[in-house]
């Protein structure tokens, strides 16, 4: 999306292209990297919805949102009951949510 970017920005007449970066919801620069605070909600929902976001993360497979801890974790089953393998709740109090069919294949092919 072409915005107005800070006036300390290497571009000459302040104009860039920027992305959503969607962990923390923030449009970041795609020249200078910095984060432009001044960018409305409906234009970070445009960005969104057509695919102009930065992706910086990669995940394993069968990782999820742990509920207890807010963390992403690879998941694995332990006495048929779900758990996350690096959670640093010891893997006791572990709340993921899954449907019947996603805990049948991490019991299958998690390992």
């Amino acid at each position: 999306m072409l915005v107005r970017c800070n006036p300390t920005c290497r571009r000459s007449n302040g104009q860039t292209d920027c992305s959503l970066d969607v962990d923390n919801n923030n449009a970041v620069c795609n020249t200078c990297g910095d984060v432009l605070p001044n960018i409305s909600d409906f234009a970070k929902l445009s960005m969104k919805s057509s695919g102009d976001v930065i992706r910086n993360t990669k995940r394993k497979a069968f990782t999820f949102l742990c509920n207890t801890c807010d963390k992403q974790v690879q998941t694995c089953t332990k006495a048929g009951r779900l758990v996350g393998k690096n959670c640093p709740s010891n893997q006791s109090n572990c709340q993921i949510n899954v449907t019947e069919t996603m805990l049948i294949a991490i019991s299958e092919y998690g390992g």
